[in-house]
């Protein structure tokens, strides 16, 4: 599996909430039991529908709709990426740079979906199980015969709607809002934002057609 391929299963799987999770002080969802719940929930959603295994970008459109949008913070995921000239973006840009890369996403995500096998997401051995409005949780994503993958969930609490939501994954070393924004950096410098947003199209298109290449293979 590719690396960006990993970053993108990763944080689809914590996106994807499927399953019921213990509750914590304030009818607030145990951060730790809500990502590994959520992970292993989206797995089993994977395994259980073919479309998904193979691709399929309606079936992946409707997860991401239903399910990935509700639970990820991507106006701040998306603004963290862009960097400082998010400030300078008009509104219509703004909403073009989130819809761009919630595809690149997506599409980089429908690669991974075919590697799903028997993998499980446990919490990584820890005597400290704190828990504040903002912290990180470290899981490993197991499978027989393969080495664990270290993954890494950067949340917070919502204080107004008092749930949690994700910010960012961390795949192996390597922070997923950290890596794209040393991407785009360059096209940022160079172009400006809309100059990012037709990259952003672009590479979009390239996963499709690369997608489809292996899936016809």
């Amino acid at each position: 599996m590719q690396r960006r391929e990993l970053v993108l299963g990763a944080i689809g799987s914590a996106c994807l909430t499927l399953t019921a999770v213990p509750v914590w002080a304030e009818n607030v969802e145990d951060p730790y039991a809500w990502v590994v719940g959520v992970s292993n929930g989206v797995l089993d959603a994977i395994r259980a529908d073919p479309r998904l295994q193979q691709g399929d970008q309606e079936a992946l459109q409707a997860l991401v709709d239903q399910h990935i949008m509700p639970n990820v913070d991507f106006p701040m995921i998306t603004r963290m990426t862009v960097g400082p000239r998010w400030r300078k973006a008009t509104k219509e840009e703004r909403v073009r740079l989130q819809n761009g890369f919630e595809k690149l996403l997506m599409r980089v995500y429908s690669g991974a979906l075919k590697t799903v096998k028997d993998n499980v997401c446990e919490l990584r051995p820890s005597r400290n199980r704190r828990v504040s409005d903002e912290l990180v949780v470290r899981t490993l994503l197991k499978s027989s015969g393969a080495p664990d993958i270290a993954l890494d969930y950067r949340i917070y609490r919502n204080k107004r709607k008092n749930e949690w939501k994700i910010v960012d994954v961390n795949v192996e070393g390597i922070w997923m809002v950290e890596n794209y924004r040393s991407q785009f950096a360059s096209t940022l410098s160079n172009e400006g934002i809309q100059g990012l947003i037709q990259l952003l199209e672009e590479k979009s298109e390239e996963i499709v057609k690369k997608n489809q290449t292996g899936l016809s293979a």
